[in-house]
């Protein structure tokens, strides 16, 4: 028998305003049919970074090269993006890295004490989708170091990258990936609170692209 519950829906909507990384390809589209023209059907083509809105890198976005599918996003494995989840909100850190003491302090006003494999980072008190904000916070490496040895395996943040965007080397990518963690951006996680939930966040299935769009969702008991 199903439990009814509720399904909060933590991804960014996506269309010609939504922000981008500096540099990448926003989001655009073309009708290629119209139902007026054709009295059938409508048709359109849509060209955009897999980057763009919410979305799970593969291993390809920070090493290798792009002839291998294993480390492509269709290769990723459905298990770390799809079970129980931890929020934790962090909305009133100021900009910089969200640290293991900042997640410490959380926990501990949370009253929480057991952490599940996913941990997701809230940072921004408003999602602003169709704004991109160069000050926005990212995950220290010491905060990977600490989540690792607490067995966390996803970790995701409302924010556009888990690296500083000055970063050159990407330490916290590269961090993430020698821990062997998945991780998710640009979620949206407005109006969601401190607590346990049951994520379902499956990447598309692109064999050939370093990264692929997520719905995310958190499902929740009523």
């Amino acid at each position: 028998m199903l439990t009814d519950f509720e399904i909060l829906d933590i991804s960014q909507s996506v269309d010609e305003r939504t922000a981008c990384f500096p540099g990448d390809v926003p989001f655009s589209k073309i009708l290629t049919l119209t139902y007026g023209a054709s009295k059938v059907i409508n048709l359109s083509a849509i060209t955009m970074s897999p980057h763009v809105g919410t979305h799970a890198d593969a291993p390809s976005h920070i090493c290798g090269n792009m002839d291998d599918e294993k480390d492509m996003a269709g290769a990723l494995p459905l298990a770390p993006y799809v079970g129980p989840a931890l929020v934790l909100n962090l909305a009133a850190m100021e900009n910089g890295p969200v640290t293991a003491d900042a997640i410490r302090a959380e926990l501990e006003a949370a009253g929480i004490t057991q952490i599940h494999p996913r941990v997701l980072l809230r940072t921004q008190a408003v999602n602003e989708g169709n704004l991109f904000k160069c000050n926005y916070p990212y995950i220290g490496t010491d905060a990977v170091e600490f989540l690792n040895t607490c067995g966390v395996k996803l970790v995701g943040i409302d924010t556009p990258s888990v690296d500083h965007i000055n970063a050159k080397s990407l330490e916290t990518h590269h961090a993430l990936k020698q821990h062997g963690f998945y991780w998710l951006e640009n979620l949206n996680l407005e109006n969601v609170k401190t607590g346990e939930y049951f994520l379902v966040a499956a990447p598309i299935k692109l064999t050939t692209a370093e990264a692929a769009p997520v719905r995310a969702l958190l499902l929740r008991a009523l």
